[in-house]
């Protein structure tokens, strides 16, 4: 089965405090505004009592960009973040930090759907290899752990997990339906019992000859009972993945601050930050 390793969890950033900054336009107190920070970054969009509340777009001085809901002048709700690597989280906030339900997608084509708290995959979700491969179950602190179904170089793992490795008991089903049930020690899966794979109708081989070259995880989910399957369906695309080129609802307000960062308004600077 393929190695496990440490998955990317930590996905964090500090957001500066609104001060020693300048508003260069509109009203940051209580309305609309854009505002600049002294390292480069800047912010735009809506205030209420000096802070950043509201909708609202911060730009890094790193390349890194936050755009969504701000309370108390960090993100707290939906948002999107988008890193300056190409990784992309869109998902929910919670005091600045990655938590509760969402989904980044990272350069190398990997992605994962779930839960996280404090910026780490934690709770339940769905790892998808650049290969291929995938990973449905449970997280804790980044790692898989506990109970999960493991989809890799044809076959189907379906046990436990503890700290990104395998751990105790569980079953490897085949392509051609056969299994193997055992436990794991000391890195290596005991066999206890093998069960041979069903005898083929002509119906099967045929099914076999079509997809033989052709397979997926996803094929051999048919092949899992209704158990195994209980964590198939763990997560439904969150509402807003579907909703990104619309996050901000065309009310008025919205259309007025279409072009967040005009650029006669900018420093050099700052127009090297937007970018």
């Amino acid at each position: 089965m393929k190695k496990l390793f440490q998955l990317l969890g930590i996905l964090l950033l500090v957001f500066p405090a609104i001060t020693y900054g300048e508003c260069i336009e509109g009203d940051c107190a209580n309305g609309f505004g854009i505002y600049i920070f002294p390292e480069g970054g800047q912010y735009a969009g809506q205030f209420a009592g000096g802070e950043f509340a509201g909708q609202g777009k911060h730009v890094f001085a790193d390349g890194n960009r936050y755009e969504g809901m701000f309370e108390n002048s960090i993100p707290h709700g939906i948002g999107i973040l988008t890193y300056a690597d190409g990784s992309i989280y869109s998902g929910e906030f919670s005091k600045g930090a990655i938590s509760g339900k969402g989904s980044i997608v990272f350069p190398n084509n990997s992605k994962y759907d779930g839960e996280f708290t404090g910026g780490i995959f934690h709770g339940k979700g769905t790892y998808a290899f650049s290969d291929g491969s995938k990973y449905q179950g449970e997280f804790k602190q980044g790692l898989f752990d506990g109970k999960g179904i493991l989809y890799s170089d044809g076959r189907v793992y379906k046990g436990t997990f503890q700290k990104g490795e395998h751990y105790g008991k569980g079953t490897i089903t085949y392509y051609d339906k056969s299994q193997e049930i055992g436990e794991w020690k000391n890195g290596e899966f005991i066999v206890a019992q093998k069960i041979k794979a069903p005898k083929k109708t002509k119906t099967s081989e045929k099914e076999d000859l079509a997809h033989e070259d052709f397979w997926s995880p996803e094929q051999d989910e048919k092949a899992i009972s209704d158990e195994e399957l209980s964590l198939k369906d763990i997560f439904l695309p969150p509402p807003w993945e579907t909703e990104q080129e619309g996050f901000f609802p065309k009310d008025s307000s919205a259309i007025e601050q279409e072009d967040f960062f005009p650029k006669d308004n900018l420093t050099s600077e700052a127009e090297r930050a937007v970018q």
